[in-house]
């Protein structure tokens, strides 16, 4: 949300009407997911949002939409999938991907990739036991279980995620100790809300008690009655810190883009997407990766619908790139200690139509989108290979239509 506040603030360069709305929307009640989250706490949660917009390259120093807006805002429904995508991208592992010899191998390597990302399903734990598996693979062509996130993503998530966290649990400390004196003291019991001293000073001034003062843990940001197991404000991922942050900071983990279950999915992923691509076979779908009938068309129509955007965005970006070939501009570009850097301005607010090639009822019309002049090979083999599993799959999904 925060990203497209900015997109409309960019693009309609500072209109006295798009300040207005903003300042407007941020006041409504329900924008603070709950009652007591005042407008203090709202305020810091938005200044870190754009803390994390500005560190994952989405928003440039003067708050403009850079490079890979366009596939986050397009992809906005998906968070926080849409948010890993872009990071994927910008760290080059979808160009590895597509950079290899084999166009079949790329292509479904990358298929596999998104459905990591995109429509999610799990299979139930007894349904996905490895003699029932077994025995579905020998009856037919869909191989039902998803296969392992690519290693490469996976740390590049992984690094990813850890600085959502760190970004978070920052906002979550600066909160509280910036609004100690509002909070109060966080002697409250969570379930009972017995309430204890919050003065220590009538307490035995013993040697042990000066002792035990001396050293032990302060914590700011994390729950004092939690911190009375030995934790301080270093939290180990989002969830941890959205249940153990003390009384009064109000957290909310869908609020926060955590990647954590696109890492450790509680249980198998369902392959009904690659199947689909691999075979586009209903049927098997039905019998083998265990979708309801009635549910299939819709299930495949939100994954093609993904395909469309995140081709038309890599064609205004490309187109982009040709517009203003003189500054190096690139969908990824890493330095010598392969950090990622700043990439184009270019990608907001004015995004064409990702839909706008596919004419109702027909076939998409392959060549109508040519290589822009200036863009690098390796760009250019993400797009191709975008497109082709995008024509693959409307292919497949319209014959389903008769």
């Amino acid at each position: 949300m925060v990203l497209r506040l900015f997109s409309l603030l960019e693009g309609s360069n500072y209109a006295p009407y798009a300040v207005q709305a903003i300042r407007s929307i941020l006041q409504l009640p329900h924008i603070s997911f709950g009652s007591e989250v005042g407008k203090g706490q709202l305020l810091h949660h938005l200044r870190f949002s754009i803390d994390y917009l500005r560190r994952a390259h989405l928003l440039s120093q003067e708050g403009k939409p850079a490079n890979l807006f366009g596939v986050a805002s397009h992809l906005y429904y998906t968070e926080p999938s849409n948010l890993a995508m872009t990071v994927l991208l910008q760290h080059g592992v979808i160009h590895d991907i597509c950079s290899q010899a084999s166009s079949i191998e790329a292509e479904r390597d990358l298929v596999v990739l998104l459905c990591h990302l995109f429509g999610r399903r799990y299979l139930p734990e007894v349904y996905a036991t490895t003699n029932n598996i077994h025995d579905l693979v020998q009856k037919g062509p869909s191989c039902v279980v998803l296969a392992p996130l690519h290693p490469k993503a996976r740390a590049v998530l992984l690094a990813h995620q850890k600085q959502t966290l760190g970004i978070f649990s920052a906002y979550a400390l600066a909160f509280s100790s910036q609004h100690a004196d509002e909070l109060g003291p966080d002697n409250q019991l969570p379930l009972s809300g017995v309430v204890g001293p919050s003065d220590t000073s009538s307490l035995p001034q013993t040697p042990l008690f000066a002792h035990l003062s001396e050293t032990a843990r302060k914590p700011k940001a994390r729950s004092l009655f939690v911190a009375t197991s030995g934790h301080d404000d270093t939290f180990g991922d989002v969830g941890e810190l959205t249940r153990t942050v003390r009384h009064g900071v109000h957290l909310n983990k869908h609020a926060i883009p955590t990647v954590e279950h696109i890492l450790n999915p509680k249980l198998p992923l369902n392959a009904y997407l690659y199947d689909f691509f691999v075979h586009g076979q209903v049927d098997a779908l039905v019998n083998m990766n265990g979708l309801r009938r009635d549910d299939v068309w819709f299930v495949i129509q939100a994954f093609h619908l993904v395909l469309m955007t995140i081709r038309g965005d890599l064609e205004n970006l490309l187109s982009n790139i040709s517009i203003d070939s003189g500054r190096d501009a690139a969908l990824h570009e890493t330095d010598s200690d392969s950090h990622t850097v700043s990439m184009s301005d270019d990608s907001g607010y004015y995004s064409s139509n990702p839909f706008g090639r596919e004419e109702e009822g027909g076939e998409a019309d392959q060549d109508i989108f040519q290589r822009p002049r200036g863009v690098r090979d390796s760009d250019w083999r993400v797009y191709e290979v975008v497109n082709s599993i995008t024509h693959q799959f409307s292919v497949k999904f319209k014959a389903m239509w008769a």
